[in-house]
């Protein structure tokens, strides 16, 4: 694909403004309510962070034609997302280099014939 290294570009410099982002907040600001209704900062960035698991599913699903769902269910997203929120600020941000980190790996490695592979989110 033509427009993937921008693409990843583009990618890379968002996840960076992210990730400094998190890293200037507290555990109090990770607390606070977010623009979401009923979220706070940390379903937020607990949401971002399992959401790069989630594509990691659907690249595999993409690369090897064998069915891997972004997620188990909505139940059990939201369920994960509702049991990690609380958790402290240095966690939510390992959290979001960890899943970036493998995200990253995985957009990098992906076969350049699954790109048109078709997959359900």
């Amino acid at each position: 694909m033509t427009v993937l290294p921008a693409l990843q570009a583009e990618l890379t410099s968002a996840t960076e403004r992210l990730l400094a982002t998190a890293a200037s907040l507290s555990d109090a600001d990770i607390a606070a309510p977010s623009l979401l209704p009923g979220w706070t900062r940390g379903h937020v960035l607990t949401h971002l962070a399992q959401n790069a698991a989630s594509h990691i599913n659907l690249l595999t699903w993409a690369k090897t034609g064998v069915r891997v769902p972004q997620y188990a269910s909505i139940e059990a997203r939201a369920a994960a997302i509702e049991a990690a929120a609380a958790q402290p600020a240095g966690r939510h941000l390992a959290g979001l280099r960890d899943g970036a980190a493998r995200l990253s790996a995985a957009l990098r490695d992906h076969p350049g014939e699954a790109w048109a592979a078709p997959v359900e989110g």
